[in-house]
């Protein structure tokens, strides 16, 4: 299951993440928050698209995230 940062919506392309729900291992369920992700506008909880096992989370706390990159598998 490969998770990619989706579109934020409102011309925001791009946020810091703040705070990670998961850790590798975890069994997620669709929609269960995966992350916050705070941009120019607002702090936003990113869900999961699906449900199934995490297997490598690529990103920490602080770090810059963009439309479309991945976030885990």
């Amino acid at each position: 299951m490969d998770v990619k940062l989706p579109n934020l919506g409102e011309g925001a392309d791009s946020g810091t993440v703040v705070t990670l729900f998961v850790k590798e291992g975890d069994a997620i369920q669709t929609d269960q928050p995966l992350l916050e992700l705070e941009s120019e506008k607002a702090v936003a909880s990113i869900p999961s698209p699906a449900a199934g096992i995490v297997t490598k989370i690529f990103v920490k706390a602080g770090d810059k995230l963009g439309v479309g990159q991945m976030i885990l598998a």
